[in-house]
């Protein structure tokens, strides 16, 4: 058995990233903020962008999430990565001015996410782009066939945000948030997120580092979810169904700060 066989899958959440945010329109010598920033994913995708002469601020409320992102070797050639510890849902720190602010599935956990955007926009410089990438509870999943375990997850997973106090509508609304924070909307897209036939579920990795959320909650057992024999059953169901399955839906905003008055 080979190493990239035994590499979990990607999660396929994050595919619409690279053709979003690498659209948006950072450019070489700008300076970036990555809101919620996590393991640094993002950060390390806009650093390459940003180039040498940028300069990224990437900021999350978890200590355990920065300290993995610190972790990382970013490629020689990139912005400088400044990872800080930052709880968006209070007052922000002086972290001066950015021509770009990005954030990825963030705005949803946050108790009152357009008093954060109006925090953000104060930190942009006149006519900086802010785009955000974020996910909402829809009827999916959908596919041919019968997806029973499939819906189940989807369900014990946005029961399990829902039950944390995470807005999972919040992408459908997202636009309208932006234009009440006084920012321009320039793009609003979605892209779907799909499982393919054939290729190895994510599903099984998202549904182990949920686990012990979806428990705590109360929202499903350990024996409900049966994780020893839960990546057979998915590859089973997915094959009985066939074709791809439409797994989740990336709401897309892009949008720009005021520009300088004359």
């Amino acid at each position: 058995m080979s190493h990239a066989s035994l590499r979990s899958p990607s999660n396929p959440a994050n595919s619409p990233s690279i053709r979003f945010f690498g659209d948006i329109g950072i450019t070489p010598g700008a300076r970036v903020l990555d809101v919620g920033c996590g393991n640094g994913d993002l950060s390390r995708f806009v650093a390459e962008l940003a180039g040498p002469s940028g300069e990224i601020v990437a900021i999350d409320r978890s200590e355990q999430a920065l300290a993995i992102a610190q972790t990382i070797d970013a490629d020689l050639g990139v912005a400088h990565i400044q990872y800080r510890a930052v709880d968006l849902s209070g007052d922000l720190p002086d972290l001066g001015r950015f021509d770009a602010i990005v954030g990825r599935r963030v705005l949803m956990y946050l108790p009152d996410a357009a008093e954060t955007l109006e925090r953000l926009a104060a930190l942009a410089n006149p006519d900086a782009v802010l785009a955000f990438q974020e996910h909402a509870r829809t009827a999916l999943p959908a596919g041919l066939g019968d997806l029973a375990l499939h819906r189940q997850l989807y369900d014990w997973n946005w029961s399990t945000v829902a039950a944390e106090g995470g807005d999972v509508g919040l992408a459908l609304r997202l636009a309208e948030l932006v234009q009440q924070s006084g920012l321009s909307v320039e793009e609003a897209r979605g892209e779907a997120i799909l499982l393919h036939p054939n290729q190895p579920s994510f599903l099984p990795t998202l549904t182990q580092a949920m686990l012990p959320r979806i428990v705590e909650r109360g929202i499903a057992t350990v024996e409900q979810i049966d994780p020893d024999t839960l990546a057979q059953r998915i590859e089973e169901e997915h094959r009985a169904a066939g074709g791809a399955i439409v797994w989740d839906l990336a709401f897309l905003i892009a949008a720009r700060a005021q520009p300088a008055s004359r």
